[in-house]
């Protein structure tokens, strides 16, 4: 309530003091060298966003599975995570994973959470040594969602390298009888969806069930716009991904060897992630804060927040801006 509150304060002082219009940000889309491994190049999409005066940090957007870099830009409606954050004196480096949106296609197996995490790694050092837009970074906060934070955690865990992480849409305590229903009901393999990505894609990568997004990722209230495009422009993950992102991010302590500051946060009604049969306890920030807080013994601080009846897309929420502003506010402190 506190935030609400605040929100509706502010709006107030806007309606009765209205500023000029801030200046436009500069974005453009970038193509990025990348090795799977040693022998497997790739290149990495992404769309970088800087402030109009410029900035010296960044956020690194790491998207979650069957969405592309979109997800944190969406062109319906007010659902844009960077302009909240570009807003916030941020610049945005929203990308998508190898495999995926206009990144380079590759095939099923090649993909995993761990190789993702690598090429997130050889990002990070890009931004810093000014290899993207031509300009360097001192700060980088890496952002990721459900499939995207167990990359960006697996990352940390790995490398340490970003000056804090930000996970969104996710636990350790992923429901077992939920997942189950999930691979049973409302994912399968690409091939045989009636959609263009049945040509697009070989059968080691899954997508979604026709119908079956708004269960899975909104909570009670849709908004019918934004669902219809996101069913019409739905993606795909690859099933060796998936597998490696349910075990090494979601499910084993994989987080004990992060070192620096973790901020969590999850929707209260996440249909993927919290309540079901030993799934998270996302029902308030104390209840997760006390279930997570173990798996990151050994980070610099960790802070937990829930978006009350949220569903897993966070960004696609009506009140999206509180859990924006939140996790925007800890990163101005913290990084």
């Amino acid at each position: 309530m506190r935030w609400r509150a605040m929100g509706i304060t502010l709006a107030l002082l806007i309606g009765l003091v209205a500023p000029a219009a801030a200046a436009a940000p500069s974005c453009q889309d970038v193509s990025l060298p990348v090795q799977l491994d040693v022998l497997l190049p790739a290149q990495v999409h992404g769309r970088l966003c800087v402030p109009a005066g410029g900035a010296s940090r960044v956020q690194l957007l790491v998207h979650g599975a069957t969405y592309d870099s979109r997800y944190w830009d969406e062109p319906v409606g007010d659902y844009s995570y960077v302009r909240h954050a570009v807003g916030d004196g941020w610049a945005t480096l929203a990308i998508d994973r190898v495999g995926y949106g206009q990144s380079s296609r590759e095939l099923s197996a090649t993909l995993t959470a761990t190789t993702q995490a690598t090429t997130v790694h050889q990002i990070i050092g890009q931004l810093r040594a000014g290899s993207v837009g031509g300009q360097s970074f001192a700060k980088v906060l890496l952002v990721g969602h459900s499939v995207g934070s167990a990359v960006s955690l697996i990352e940390t865990s790995l490398y340490n390298d970003a000056d804090a992480v930000a996970l969104t849409g996710v636990t350790h305590r992923i429901s077992p009888d939920e997942l189950a229903a999930i691979f049973a009901t409302s994912i399968r393999p690409v091939t045989v969806d009636p959609s263009p990505l049945t040509t697009e894609y070989d059968p080691g990568y899954l997508t979604t069930v026709p119908g079956t997004r708004a269960a899975l990722f909104y909570g009670p209230h849709p908004d019918p716009e934004l669902l219809a495009y996101d069913e019409a422009t739905k993606g795909v993950v690859s099933a060796t991904e998936a597998a490696d992102a349910i075990a090494l991010g979601f499910t084993l302590p994989t987080s004990l060897a992060v070192t620096v500051p973790v901020y969590l946060v999850d929707g209260g009604a996440d249909a993927i992630f919290c309540g079901h049969l030993l799934g998270g306890q996302c029902s308030d920030a104390a209840a997760l804060t006390a279930e997570e807080a173990p798996y990151f013994a050994n980070a610099a601080s960790f802070t937990a927040a829930t978006l009350p009846g949220a569903g897993h897309d966070l960004n696609f929420e009506a009140d999206a801006s509180v859990y924006e502003t939140a996790l925007n506010t800890w990163a101005d402190t913290t990084t």
